[in-house]
């Protein structure tokens, strides 16, 4: 994979952070076709008897001057806007396009979700702040456009010389579809594609859905595209090409839904599974599932989750104690607790900081020990520097940066 796919998120916020949206594209890959990359791709087709809009971007700034670039290019309206689901990153900016008889179109469940955000509203701006590294918080207002035009399964619609077929999947969310244009091959997405390895079992976030994101990706692959527009990251051009994209994703999304599956049959723990399960080696070396964003640990963690309850089994943690009181009772049966310290510096220097990490919480925990706090947030800053995932990446740092040293 190239270096700039690789980036693409890491890229796209740094452009929102310092608002720096005034480098669009719109990228006319087929007359009448194009898309804009962003943090979010947004996909216009021009038709005869007006525009429609596939998603619409996190920024309103990029968003304002997207809609000039298409007022230069034609002076017919917006008919419709399309949402893929029902992300920030895919619908902030919807009524920056919104024009007067603008039909919003979606799945029904992206009302759902647009009711949770507005309910959940601190939170989900907490835990964006966390994984996008305080990157989107400003861009997102909450100020939802909602679709007054939803549907349960399959929506069609015919706009100047093109037809527009909308099928609902699930996937990173439960609200997804895919837009397929059958005269001329095209397909826009959303994030049932990005170039990475499919976000499921994301640390902070609900379930998400592996065995109908690969039924989706199934779907999408029966249509054989020329053209393939992904929620993120870079067109994808030429039927094989995008086969063996598809491909590669269903069989890894196969591959962990089976896998969890078989062994928990088994009788296997979530650990166990964690030591056994290993992508073969072609799904490893794929360019298409980089695990820069979601990754094989996610994925085996989310689904497990989704299929079992939260016990894992060991007695100890049906109805356990707290975590700081079992640490100040194993702190109090050691006489020196500089002992654990002393072996934390000594794991830290063999690049053993997971196990590090763990022996000091005893001392966090058990009596607040501001050095062993200090090591800690030092291990955690360097954790947010080294580790290869975006997402992973993200929460060492900004609880690094949130870490009181007393």
């Amino acid at each position: 994979m190239s270096k700039k796919i690789l980036n693409t998120f890491d890229t796209q916020m740094e452009r929102i952070k310092e608002n720096n949206t005034d480098n669009i594209q719109l990228i006319e890959f087929k007359k009448d076709f194009y898309y804009v990359p962003g943090f979010g791709n947004v996909g216009i087709v021009m038709t005869s008897e007006g525009v429609v809009l596939i998603d619409t971007g996190i920024n309103k700034d990029h968003a304002e001057l997207i809609y000039h670039e298409i007022r230069e290019r034609t002076k017919l309206p917006i008919r419709y806007i399309i949402y893929t689901h029902g992300h920030m990153d895919h619908v902030n900016s919807a009524d920056v396009f919104k024009e007067p008889g603008t039909q919003v179109l979606a799945h029904e469940n992206v009302i759902e979700r647009f009711n949770k955000y507005v309910k959940l509203r601190e939170h989900r701006t907490h835990i964006g702040s966390i994984q996008f590294d305080d990157k989107t918080t400003n861009a997102k207002s909450y100020d939802f456009t909602y679709p007054n035009l939803v549907f349960e399964k399959e929506f069609e619609f015919s706009l100047g010389n093109k037809t527009f077929q909308i099928t609902h999947g699930k996937g990173e969310t439960d609200d997804q579809c895919f837009v397929f244009i059958p005269e001329d091959q095209v397909v826009y997405s959303g994030d049932f594609f990005i170039w990475a390895f499919p976000n499921i079992g994301n640390p902070l976030k609900e379930i998400r859905f592996e065995r109908e994101w690969y039924e989706s990706l199934e779907k999408i692959n029966e249509l054989q595209p020329e053209f393939f527009v992904p929620g993120h990251g870079e067109l994808i051009v030429t039927k094989d090409r995008i086969q063996k994209a598809l491909q590669d994703l269903i069989d890894c999304l196969r591959f962990v839904h089976d896998e969890v599956i078989r062994y928990m049959n088994n009788g296997k723990s979530l650990e166990e599974m964690l030591d056994l399960i290993k992508l073969p080696s072609h799904l490893e070396a794929s360019e298409y599932i980089t695990q820069h964003y979601g990754c094989l640990m996610f994925a085996i963690k989310g689904t497990y989750r989704r299929y079992t309850g939260w016990f894992d089994w060991n007695p100890t943690n049906l109805q356990p104690e707290k975590e700081k009181r079992v640490a100040s009772e194993i702190v109090a049966l050691i006489k020196e607790p500089s002992v654990i310290l002393d072996r934390c510096k000594e794991l830290t220097a063999q690049g053993e900081i997971q196990m590090a990490m763990h022996l000091l919480d005893l001392l966090i925990l058990g009596d607040s020990n501001g050095e062993a706090i200090k090591l800690k947030k030092q291990l955690t800053k360097k954790l947010s520097e080294t580790n290869e995932n975006f997402i992973m990446r993200n929460i060492y740092k900004q609880l690094a940066n949130r870490m009181e040293i007393k």
